[in-house]
């Protein structure tokens, strides 16, 4: 997706997110050595054969009778790839909005879709360039949670690199992704917006396999703590729109062919939110737990 879709229904301001063959087994976004964790705001990297859901929960800016005082959100994605490089991307939203007393209010999101095509695997450097183009459909969610009657296009890059290949000692497993988008309205007075994001995280298996294997509970070994990073800044007019800034530190851990999250959700302004939330994520790789079935590209080779 251009843009989280789980983060952007819970802030008012957020209105609205395959390695080589030969590393796919591994399941997530790869390349060389370098295997990159589901990310939980920011959107995947690289298509892939995925499935995952996403439960957050956020304050808003409420206070007076009738306000907003909370949003949560519940996502399922599904992703899937039709050759080793271009994949499909397909997103539902349910919401769910607290009011000082007044109740609540809840409903779907608008359907979002995405494709995504992985233009550049440079392996020994641990470094991915993937294009992508984001399509979110008007009108067809619930207004009263939120969802827009108006649509947006969102054309997206996004990058990994992992610092493996440089002579750093304990500094290899460091890795950054992130992405940019343009989101597009269809129609005023919803804006378009600028969205840019950047992931650091450090992958403790990365460490153990490839830097200096320590003696760490077992546990330990399979975490990867990353701090996420996510902006929206108004392009052109901006209808009331202000620029926006969340942090979400965080950790995840890797199994065999799932990952578990959690971040912490912490606005940079009263324009992003008010108040810590939360998100946590259970991502499931079709590429591990079903190669030849689901996990395979529509278009692979026998």
């Amino acid at each position: 997706m251009g843009l989280r879709k789980s983060c952007a229904a819970a802030v008012a301001a957020l209105v609205l997110g395959v390695g080589s063959p030969a590393n796919r087994a591994n399941a997530y976004s790869a390349t060389g050595d370098r295997l990159f964790p589901a990310t939980l705001v920011l959107p995947q990297i690289a298509p892939g054969d995925e499935f995952y859901v996403n439960a957050m929960t956020m304050p808003l800016a409420g206070g007076t009778a009738g306000a907003a005082s909370r949003a949560s959100n519940f996502t399922a994605t599904y992703t899937k790839t039709i050759t080793d490089r271009l994949g499909i991307v397909l997103d539902e939203t349910w919401t769910r909005i607290d009011r000082v007393g007044a109740g609540s209010l809840n409903g779907w999101q608008n359907t979002d879709t995405a494709i995504k095509y992985l233009a550049i695997v440079d392996q020994p450097h641990e470094f991915l360039f993937t294009v992508g183009l984001d399509r979110e459909f008007g009108g067809t969610g619930a207004s009263r949670a939120g969802a827009s009657a108006s649509g947006a296009t969102t054309p997206t890059v996004f990058f990994g690199k992992g610092l493996g290949d440089l002579d750093i000692g304990y500094w290899r497993p460091l890795a950054v992704t992130g992405s940019v988008g343009y989101q597009i309205a269809d129609t005023h007075p919803r804006p378009n917006l600028v969205t840019p994001g950047f992931v650091v995280e450090y992958s403790i298996p990365y460490l153990q396999s490839k830097v200096q294997s320590l003696d760490l509970p077992e546990f330990v070994r399979g975490l990867t703590p990353m701090t996420e990073v996510l902006f929206t800044i108004p392009g052109g007019q901006s209808f009331g729109a202000r620029t926006t800034a969340l942090v979400a530190p965080g950790v995840s851990y890797a199994g065999e062919g799932w990952e578990l999250a959690i971040e912490g959700l912490v606005p940079t302004s009263r324009a992003t939110g008010r108040g810590v939330g939360a998100i946590a994520q259970f991502h499931l790789s079709l590429d591990f737990v079903a190669p030849e079935t689901i996990g395979r590209p529509l278009l692979s080779a026998p």
